[in-house]
């Protein structure tokens, strides 16, 4: 009984740790658990626990994906800020003579954009 306490504690805190750091679950291979000696139960049981995990493993993904945009949105909008208080002069270090502004699209993609309006 103890030996099960355990083994449930490890796999709940396996879980929780898989999920906080969006790794990437493994798909059962149904031929691999039928030569394994696993029963029709038990590779059923193995498939729907892989697709909690890659529900699990989405939603960590998207929530890192959201996290990260938005600090990408305010690195930007600082970045446009120090442009502003330090611009580049002519011949001063190895930044080019025009700065780029940057601008973040919804899709995520990090562009190049001179004068981004919405950073205003």
């Amino acid at each position: 009984m103890c030996r099960l306490i355990l083994v449930i504690v490890m796999l709940a805190a396996s879980n929780s740790a898989a999920q906080e750091a969006c790794i990437e679950p493994v798909r059962p291979d149904a031929g691999y658990l039928a030569d394994a000696g696993y029963g029709a139960g038990e590779i059923r049981s193995a498939y729907r626990s892989y697709f909690s995990d890659v529900e699990n493993y989405l939603n960590c993904y998207n929530q890192a994906t959201a996290r990260i945009r938005q600090e990408a949105t305010v690195a930007a909008r600082d970045y446009d800020r120090v442009l502003d208080r330090y611009p580049v002069e002519a011949g001063q270090g190895i930044e080019p003579e025009q700065a780029h502004r940057i601008e973040m699209s919804d899709s995520g993609t990090l562009f190049l954009n001179h004068q981004a309006e919405w950073l205003k």
